[in-house]
């Protein structure tokens, strides 16, 4: 207590406000300037006494070499600034007060909590960061001027350390968290489908279900036409350099474009494009995908043609078909336990792989069906190629060739309109007609592939039709429908 009023104790001590600066006179000084003013001496620099006339005056080492230098919070300094600014604070009433515990707690549970939430739940990792650090930085400087104006003391260190580490905990719980859900995806999934896609699945927050799901979907096959033919030619190094060099090619393709590769079938792709994500435009992405791999065929067939590996003439011609179709596909893990496998099934799927074997019948090499042409876009140039029923099916499907993109294949245009005029008259049974612009739309079709030739194409094959109708024409009840008996 000092004269009518309290000096605040901190666990029985009084917390000093130090003073940064004070007037400070060496001694020698002092007595120099006593000695002068007693001999009446006023030359050379005088300390009047008047200066220290109603003034506290502290007397103490200041030298470092006599060991009183003390670490103060604005530094070290003296000692006797210590006992200085004791006084000081207690003449002014400039008195430190420290926060209550219960205060510095709540205040470190509050800062703890916002830390911990932003760093688990918050996505990005500037938001969870920021989540942490303007919520210091809002509490250091109001820290500070509650310090400053009003002495009022918040440890800083004390409360922004718990904050910080549970920021940290955090980040490094979420790290394990989606570290651990990315496990599982590339575990499950990385031999099927992109990095990509499985980042995006992984930020879409919804795990693939386990057991399988229907979906409408978009079944892709692909096949080399005569495969059969290069086992025939190529030693079996040979072939599988071969083999895994143009499947390389192509699923490089179809994982850019986020489709799921079911399996390979030797030389067969079964893929799958919406899942285990679900795309809106997963038809699309698959006619991409298989104008991207017939242009790229190009590229490998010229390459073939080249090489020092004298690769004979199967290989320089190799043609790959390609079968799509859109339906409800169930797609999944599956198998037995402990050997399950992620694939796809249904008759959508297995409409696909008709598809595919059925387009050696026309010389196509993309063959579509209707729902899939539905969901395609203006983009493309497409030929209504034939109502057909394929085997293991009891209805018919119309089926369309797929030549490419519309801008970049302007040369095809007359070959599908032509076609399509003709393809009219052929269902109204008019194969007279019908027969004569199938005769023009064929003098076409080696506009389809440059660098290659079919032994067949769909005009020549409708040609056959009307002239096998011209001889013996169909029953009555004929609709144009044709039934395929192999696969």
């Amino acid at each position: 207590r000092f004269r009518d009023y309290d000096i605040p104790l901190y666990r029985g001590r009084a917390l000093i406000n130090m003073v940064t600066k004070f007037n400070t006179y060496s001694a020698s000084s002092i007595f120099a300037s006593l000695i002068k003013n007693q001999k009446g001496e006023k030359q050379g620099h005088l300390i009047e006494p008047d200066i220290f006339k109603d003034k506290y005056v502290f007397i103490g080492a200041t030298a470092v070499g006599l060991q009183d230098i003390k670490a103060f919070s604005p530094g070290i300094q003296p000692g006797v600034y210590g006992h200085a600014s004791l006084l000081d604070t207690i003449l002014s009433k400039k008195f430190i007060r420290k926060a209550p515990e219960y205060m510095v707690g709540l205040i470190t549970l509050v800062l703890v909590l916002l830390a911990t939430w932003g760093g688990i739940f918050l996505k990005t990792v500037w938001t969870q960061f920021a989540y942490y650090l303007i919520p210091s930085l809002i509490y250091f400087l109001g820290a500070r001027i509650l310090f400053e104006k009003y002495y009022f003391w918040l440890p800083s260190v004390h409360i922004l350390a718990p904050p910080l580490l549970a920021f940290l905990l955090a980040a490094l719980y979420r790290t394990f968290y989606e570290n651990k859900d990315k496990r599982f995806l590339k575990a499950a999934f990385k031999n099927y489908i992109s990095p990509e896609l499985i980042d995006l699945i992984h930020a879409s927050g919804e795990l693939p279900k386990l057991g399988g799901d229907t979906q409408f979907r978009t079944a892709f096959f692909t096949d080399i036409a005569g495969f059969s033919s290069f086992t025939e030619k190529l030693p079996p190094d040979k072939l599988v350099r071969l083999i895994n060099e143009y499947l390389d090619e192509m699923t490089k393709i179809l994982l850019a474009e986020r489709g799921t590769l079911d399996k390979f079938m030797g030389d067969a792709i079964v893929a799958c494009f919406g899942a285990p994500f679900q795309f809106k435009d997963h038809a699309n992405r698959a006619a991409r995908v298989a104008i991207q791999m017939q242009e790229r065929m190009i590229v490998m067939r010229e390459r073939w043609k080249t090489s020092e590996d004298n690769w004979p003439k199967e290989v320089k011609q190799m043609l790959m078909r390609v079968g799509i179709n859109s339906g409800d596909i169930l797609a999944g893990n599956m198998g037995a336990v402990g050997r399950m496998n992620y694939t796809m099934m249904g008759d959508a799927v297995n409409l696909a792989a008709r598809l595919e074997s059925a387009a050696k019948h026309y010389g196509v090499l993309i063959h579509i069906s209707e729902s899939v042409k539905l969901q395609l876009t203006e983009h493309y140039l497409i030929r209504r190629l034939d109502k057909v029923i394929v085997k293991g099916k009891s209805e018919p499907v119309n089926t369309f060739e797929l030549l490419g993109y519309r801008e970049l294949r302007a040369d095809l245009i007359s070959l599908v309109d032509l076609f399509h005029k003709g393809l009219d008259f052929y269902l109204k049974r008019e194969f007279q007609a019908a027969l004569e612009l199938f005769t023009k739309s064929q003098a076409l079709e080696d506009k389809r592939f440059l660098d290659v030739k079919l032994k067949t194409n769909p005009s020549e094959v409708y040609i056959q039709r009307c002239r096998k109708y011209l001889q013996d024409p169909p029953e009555a009840e004929w609709q144009g429908i044709s039934t395929l008996k192999d696969k």
